[in-house]
């Protein structure tokens, strides 16, 4: 998946950061000027924001199936490619692809990175979060490798809880097992 055009979500990170900059603003300063102020500020604020996530998914849609979202950065890693069946062994493509992805990620250090792995319906609810969490955790052991910090990183098994397909086909349970990366960057404060 390619991302938004950029730009686009620059301009709504602006505009969102006007509207709270502006509430702010208001609110500190108590008249209009304070609402002008903050307006200012935040506009600024949430256009770097939107302008930093832009780069960094043009970056990442060079890897991975990649989808910018209003509130960051999707990334979708499907297990096919990562994982022999019942493993939470890396393959060696998974190694390389997800040592590619470690080394854009090292150059925004801001991140906010939700490692999140996923499991078909197969297999008991407890087996499966374990698995899912197993891969997980090797996907972040390999970008931890290539330099994202572990306080970056919160990782989570999800088990069968999010499926992104019905899990009665062999395509919906494929498209079930997966591990995802949800990339956001706080706002900065002035």
């Amino acid at each position: 998946m390619g991302c938004v055009t950029p730009g686009k979500r620059t301009a709504a990170g602006a505009a969102a950061g006007a509207i709270v900059g502006a509430g702010a603003g208001a609110i500190a300063g108590g008249d209009l000027e304070g609402a002008v102020i903050g307006a200012g500020v935040g506009a600024a604020a949430g256009g770097a924001v939107g302008n930093y996530l832009d780069r960094q998914a043009r970056e990442l849609e060079q890897v991975a199936e990649t989808q910018r979202t209003d509130h960051g950065i999707l990334l979708n890693l499907r297990n096919d490619l990562l994982f022999d069946t019942d493993s939470a062994v890396l393959t060696e493509g998974a190694i390389s692809q997800v040592s590619r992805i470690g080394d854009i990620l090292t150059k925004y250090p801001e991140d906010h990175i939700r490692v999140e792995g996923h499991a078909d319906s197969r297999g008991t609810v407890a087996y499966n979060e374990a698995l899912s969490l197993r891969r997980a955790e090797a996907v972040a052991r390999v970008l931890t490798s290539r330099g994202v910090t572990p306080r970056q990183m919160l990782v989570l098994g999800m088990g069968e809880s999010k499926p992104v397909a019905s899990n009665a086909s062999d395509d919906g349970r494929s498209a079930n097992r997966r591990v995802q990366l949800h990339i956001t960057v706080p706002p900065p404060t002035s």
